[in-house]
């Protein structure tokens, strides 16, 4: 019995679900002008949709991290 095809494929979606919530929380982010935090769920959302298989939309990367704020 060989169950990692099962776990692999639960893999996947779980990682395009984080991509999604991800994304959407980037865009909640971006409304309050949070641009760190929505620079770091960007890049999250980018990592899950790469470790699901997914391309990245190009309108999604940002072009360069934002300068620190502190």
């Amino acid at each position: 019995m060989n169950e990692q095809p099962c776990d692999h494929c639960r893999s996947r979606d779980t990682a395009s679900y984080i991509a999604d919530m991800a994304r959407e929380l980037a865009g909640l982010a971006s409304e309050r002008d949070l641009v760190i935090l929505r620079y770091l769920l960007q890049m999250a959302s980018e990592e899950a949709r790469s470790i699901a298989g997914l391309p990245v939309p190009e309108v999604e990367r940002p072009l360069e991290a934002p300068e620190n704020r502190g």
